[in-house]
Order: C-alpha cells, then structure tokens, then sequence
C-alpha cells in the first residue's frame, strides 16, 4: 500500500514539474507569425502619420489563409531580437523589410484594407 501511495505521489509530483515547465518559460504563442513587407515610420509634423506601423504578410494564429496585417507600434509594444533560446530588447528602427517577427496583439482589429490592429510584442526571428 505505501508503495502505491508512494508511486501516486510521485506522478502527482511529476505532473507539477511537467506544468511549471510548460507555463513558467513565459513565453506567449504569437497571433501572427510572418515576414515585414514595409515599414512606416512616424512623422511628427504630420498630424496623420504620428505613430510607426510595420506592414506584416503571414499566418494569424487558427487561419490557414496569409494575410496582410497593418500592425501599429507605441510605446508600450515590447520589440525583441530572438537570439539562441533569449530575448534581447530591441527598438523600431532594428525592424527591416524582409525580417521574419512573431507578433502578439492587443486590441481589436481595425476592418479595413489591409486590417489594422496594435501590437503588444514583436519579436525578430533570425
């Protein structure tokens, strides 16, 4: 009987450890994964151009069709370069044309064409 309780606890044990790995790395599934197809780049003195924007083609997360994805960055987006297994912080002006980005949203979808929608993180794929 103490063997079996003994072996129960053990799996039990396991399973946490399975769980804390999985959920402790932090790390977040992205809602598009792509390549940059164009960059734009606030203007202050342009009342309609104050906030940076990269053009994304790729797949959104549960579609199997490629979209174009108008995706707008602030201050509060988190930008990353993936080296190796880190993340090391990066800035808009590291994000080119051709690059391939991982990104997470926040917000709602803006419909027009192509749809818009704000970006929480981008991440830079090498």
């Amino acid at each position: 009987m103490k063997i079996i309780t003994l072996f129960a606890i053990l799996v039990v044990l396991m399973m946490g450890v399975v769980y804390g790995v999985m959920f402790a790395t932090g790390e977040e599934k992205a809602d598009m994964n792509g390549s940059i197809i164009g960059i734009c780049q606030a203007n202050p003195q342009n009342e309609n151009n104050t906030q940076d924007s990269i053009l994304v083609e790729g797949m959104v997360t549960g579609n199997s069709q490629t979209h174009n994805l108008s995706v707008k960055i602030n201050k509060e987006t988190a930008i990353l370069k993936k080296n190796g297994n880190k993340r090391e912080n990066a800035s808009f002006t590291d994000l080119k044309t051709g690059d391939k980005v991982a990104v997470m949203f926040t917000g709602p979808f803006l419909e027009s064409y192509p749809p818009q929608t704000m970006a929480k993180e981008i991440i830079i794929i090498p």
